[in-house]
């Protein structure tokens, strides 16, 4: 019979994921108020003073508690596991000694086929039954106690899910009743988004919550240190880590190839959730950061540590602010790009739905700078970018992806156009027939139409690429150059 001795382990292992939740909300957190200090219309000493201690004091304050309770959560977990292992072992000795006792020519001193040992040895039998039903009544009593609040728990959180998509859909009907008609691309993911949330409070009703099935659960960002890599023309070699090398920026097709490289990283170890890109040049007037944001990377709608997946497309499709989005923010801050500093956030297909949606957030624009938009192969036509923000927007002739938003359609028969981007339509990829949907999507395909159409002198993206807010993104020299790997997550 297996008992425990110490600890109730799944207890203990309930306690370490709550840790590391709230070491996620932390690290959230401090994104939200470092972007609200930013953005509120607050000026003189006094603000000063305040958003400097917070960025010098409070803010890493909060990082290290962060930290700290990420690392006691691990420690709960270590002491559950070999809780249990120590439990299974005194279990096994205590069976152990009572075979031991009972073999033959063991020191049992008591008569043999007399009626007092029998007496003995049947009340002996009677007293370690009671004590065993007992023990299994107090083990069933608190693993049913434990059960009920899981189940309590988990039927708590789908409804609140549940009633936060449905609060965002009476948000969108506000606006349009306000005069800012939402996107159809907005509302068809919100209405994906309400009628999985309600699927899974279903479910987990019908299970008096012991059967907690995520659907669509956006779950909390997480980011991890940045990871330096070597710089190339090519990108072929491989840095210390394991992780590809980054490319050179000397062009736009490089910088399309930096976002390829991201999708790779998933094979290395330490970013198999999935990871962004960031490669930072230094120039006359301060460094410039281009940000990389791959696209999917999975598409079951059941929640996983990879935030660039079904559910993080619904979300930022539906014009909230995806886990996948803040992982990002995340990202740069563990970057360490400066306030003020130029961004440029380039993306594939749901990487461009992340780099437009930060982009238009005011809350994250005040944090960072965003001077340059490049997006290929994703639906940002109903995206709000600020017009100051330079946008260039590629897409393959027949590739369905960009055209998922409907050219930015509202609900009222109107478009949200973007006056600041530049639209280009590439031709469709060699050998790709009508059929071939994922061709034309692909991202490697994307990275040599990029090219073609770069080389051109006299092209919109050979324009693109001469403007001078463009120019400070593009070197040929490696020296200028360094190039970093960072893993996100969703927890």
């Amino acid at each position: 019979m297996s008992q425990t001795i110490g600890m109730d382990p799944s207890q203990v292992r309930q306690l370490a994921r709550f840790l590391e939740n709230a070491a996620g909300d932390l690290e959230l957190l401090g994104v939200q108020v470092s972007g609200r200090i930013s953005s509120i219309p607050w000026q003189g000493s006094d603000a000063d003073s305040f958003r400097s201690g917070w960025s010098a004091r409070h803010r890493p304050t909060l990082t290290r508690i962060a930290d700290s309770l990420r690392q006691a959560a691990l420690v709960a977990a270590e002491n559950a596991d070999a809780q249990d292992q120590t439990s299974d072992a005194a279990s096994a000795g205590s069976v152990a000694a009572a075979a031991e006792g009972s073999a033959p020519g063991s020191a049992d001193t008591r008569p043999e086929n007399t009626a007092g040992g029998w007496l003995a040895d049947g009340w002996d039998w009677v007293t370690d039954g009671a004590g065993w039903v007992a023990e299994t009544s107090d083990d069933t009593v608190d693993w049913f106690q434990d059960r009920a609040e899981l189940g309590f728990g988990n039927i708590q959180r789908s409804f609140m899910d549940y009633g936060e998509q449905s609060a965002h859909l009476v948000s969108l009907l506000d606006q349009w009743v306000g005069g800012s008609p939402p996107t159809l691309m907005e509302l068809a993911a919100t209405g994906m988004l309400i009628r999985g949330e309600w699927t899974e409070a279903k479910l987990t009703v019908l299970t008096l919550g012991q059967w907690d099935l995520p659907l669509l659960d956006d779950g909390s960002a997480w980011a991890g240190e940045a990871i330096p890599v070597g710089v190339s023309t090519s990108g072929t070699g491989l840095s210390a880590s394991g992780h590809a090398e980054g490319v050179l920026p000397s062009d736009l097709r490089a910088i399309a190839m930096n976002t390829g490289q991201a999708y790779s990283d998933r094979q290395v170890e330490s970013s198999v959730d999935g990871s962004v890109r960031i490669t930072r040049i230094d120039g006359p007037s301060g460094p410039s950061y281009i940000v990389n944001i791959p696209g999917t990377q999975e598409w079951s709608p059941a929640t996983s540590g990879t935030a660039a997946d079904l559910t993080g497309n619904l979300v930022t499709a539906s014009g909230q602010m995806s886990t996948a989005s803040d992982a990002v923010a995340l990202a740069m801050e563990r970057a360490g790009i400066e306030p003020g500093a130029p961004v440029m956030l380039a993306g594939h297909s749901q990487g461009g739905m992340t780099a437009a949606a930060l982009a238009a957030d005011p809350a994250f624009s005040a944090q960072f700078n965003v001077t340059n938009v490049m997006a290929y192969g994703s639906p940002i036509d109903g995206t709000a970018i600020p017009a100051e923000i330079r946008v260039i927007a590629f897409h393959h002739e027949d590739d369905v992806v960009p055209m998922l938003d409907l050219g930015g359609a509202r609900i009222d028969g109107t478009t949200a156009g973007q006056s600041s981007s530049v639209q280009i339509t590439l031709p469709n990829p060699p050998n790709t027939g009508w059929w071939d949907v994922a061709g034309r999507h692909d991202f490697n395909a994307y990275e040599a139409s990029i090219s073609d159409a770069e080389n051109d002198p006299g092209s919109a993206a050979a324009q693109y690429a001469r403007d001078r807010s463009t120019e400070r993104f593009l070197t040929n020299d490696p020296t200028r150059v360094e190039s970093f790997v960072i893993p996100i997550e969703r927890r």
